[in-house]
């Protein structure tokens, strides 16, 4: 899968292009049925495209309150290279782009992409002011000599499914119910940081990464998952501030493998969520905490259903 961060970079206008856009967050269930509707259009000399974006719209038209995010960048461009594209336009959004009628918009997207066929969720609107509403697009279709299509909302159980709803599940600690519409385990995949060391001062050693902007469950001790390269490792986590080590109001996402292996600083990896182990709090030592964690371990090492329901 070819990556182009600018429209200008994508120079390749000897097959037919088979275009969708959106933002793809979480890219759960109901993205993958857009991608497979626009498989259907692809030919073996057609490319497969997507067009997203590298930072969530709501940063710029709501930065007081943007949209918490249901996976990384990095995350998000694993998942779509799983599904067979021939190539990923990642536009940064902008003030800028934001102002654009839809028009203006997909003329300044064809200029670069000649797409003959666009792939729509049911709900999708382009353009200034969601101007781009299905008659739109419909009508600039005609005009310009492609094809527009979109795709029924996907539904579970009688339910739609959206990055909304996704949302709201995890934030209620609701992870198999989310992993159901996401079609894959809740995960966090991101960075290892350089952390403060008092996981290996009391002899828990961790890998932190950065979870401030995604979309969270209950802050708490979770058994998890490792995934790196082709490697699994178990492991325990806390999600949440570490109020007994750490003075910082950041979440912060903690992970202790329960075996020997590779050194991961820096490297990204994905941290499944398995099983809720009990709520984050304060201890009144180290050597409180201590205990709490061997605890917590055994817990673990016990714990027989992977992505168990939190309770």
């Amino acid at each position: 899968m070819q990556i182009f961060h600018q429209l200008e970079d994508f120079k390749d206008h000897k097959k037919p292009v088979i275009l969708t856009i959106g933002n793809f967050d979480g890219v759960h269930l109901g993205h993958l049925a857009v991608l497979q509707r626009a498989r259907t259009f692809a030919r073996d000399n057609s490319q497969l495209t997507v067009l997203t974006f590298s930072n969530h719209p709501s940063e710029v038209l709501r930065p007081e309150q943007p949209v918490p995010l249901l996976c990384t960048l990095k995350h998000k461009i694993q998942l779509l290279q799983m599904h067979s594209l021939q190539a990923l336009v990642l536009l940064p959004f902008t003030r800028y782009l934001a102002n654009h009628s839809a028009a203006s918009f997909i003329e300044r997207v064809r200029q670069f992409i000649p797409f003959t066929h666009l792939i729509l969720g049911h709900d999708a609107t382009l353009g200034r002011d969601r101007q781009g509403n299905k008659s739109t697009m419909q009508q600039l279709a005609l005009e310009w000599g492609f094809t527009v299509h979109y795709v029924d909302e996907y539904r579970y159980e009688g339910q739609p499914v959206s990055s909304t709803r996704i949302r709201g599940l995890i934030q209620q600690g609701e992870l198999g119910q989310a992993e159901t519409l996401l079609g894959r385990p809740y995960s966090i995949y991101s960075h290892v940081l350089p952390g403060l060391g008092k996981g290996k001062q009391i002899g828990f050693p961790t890998a932190n990464l950065e979870v401030r902007g995604l979309c969270l469950p209950p802050f708490g001790v979770y058994a998890v998952e490792v995934r790196k390269d082709n490697q699994s490792f178990r492991g325990i986590a806390n999600l949440g501030l570490a109020p007994t080590v750490r003075e910082d109001r950041t979440p912060l996402l903690e992970v202790h493998l329960l075996s020997s292996h590779p050194d991961f600083y820096e490297e990204p990896i994905e941290v499944i969520f398995e099983g809720f182990i009990r709520p984050e709090k304060k201890f009144e030592s180290l050597e409180d905490l201590r205990r709490q964690i061997k605890q917590d371990i055994e817990q673990v090492k016990n714990l027989e259903k992977p992505h168990s329901l939190l309770e």
